[in-house]
């Protein structure tokens, strides 16, 4: 999320948005309630500075559930962008289940993009990187979909759409929430209300500063 433009290409600061194979430690802990539906509007800071937005909006078509993450990052110096990344994905689902997600990033003019897909034989991978099937469990890691933590599922990252190795805690929070700690290719804590609702988020940057989500 030195100097500000270093730490931006960190792997970890595309990860503010949306990611693994989730060890199975906290799988038998108790479920997270699946969230309630209503957008979502994030500030990015880092050392007390605005540095980007991320935006989670949803929408209905039909059966399915489309939820539309974009992030957008562009650090300033003296008022001039030094840093830009951008990125956009919208996954599908329908009564829970995944069915599809289509990414594309643009990090400094490098465009990787991914789509994964859903199929009988797995979830099949198509992207910049390479093509791959993962299990059929696998899905994307949202961060607003707690009830994927904890080695629920398999997660996959939606900039490789490789499977990510993530180890997690969980702990209870005041009013009835859960906040989770995520250690690995992410080092990143999120707090979640009662309901499921994602209330708070912060990841590590490279150079061991903290970015921070504020409500917009």
């Amino acid at each position: 999320m030195t100097t500000l433009l270093p730490a931006i290409p960190r792997r970890r600061l595309p990860l503010l948005a949306p990611a693994l194979v989730t060890t199975p430690a906290l799988a038998q802990s108790a479920a997270q309630p699946a969230p309630q539906q209503g957008d979502y509007h994030w500030r990015v800071m880092r050392n007390g500075a605005h540095i980007g937005s991320h935006d989670v909006s949803f929408s209905r078509r039909g059966e399915d559930l489309l939820a539309l993450s974009e992030v957008v990052v562009t650090p300033r110096v003296l008022g001039v962008v030094v840093y830009r990344f951008e990125h956009r994905y919208t996954e599908v689902t329908r009564g829970g289940r995944f069915l599809s997600v289509t990414s594309r990033q643009n990090r400094n003019g490098r465009i990787v993009e991914v789509q994964a897909e859903a199929t009988p034989r797995g979830v099949a991978i198509h992207g910049t990187e390479g093509e791959r099937t993962l299990r059929a469990d696998a899905v994307p890691l949202s961060w607003w979909e707690p009830q994927r933590f904890g080695g629920a599922a398999p997660i996959f990252g939606t900039t490789t759409g490789q499977l990510m190795d993530l180890r997690w805690t969980r702990e209870p929070i005041a009013g009835g929430g859960t906040r989770w700690r995520c250690a690995g290719e992410v080092d990143a804590v999120l707090d979640f209300a009662a309901d499921g609702r994602w209330t708070a988020y912060q990841v590590l940057g490279d150079d061991g500063s903290t970015v921070i989500y504020e409500r917009a």
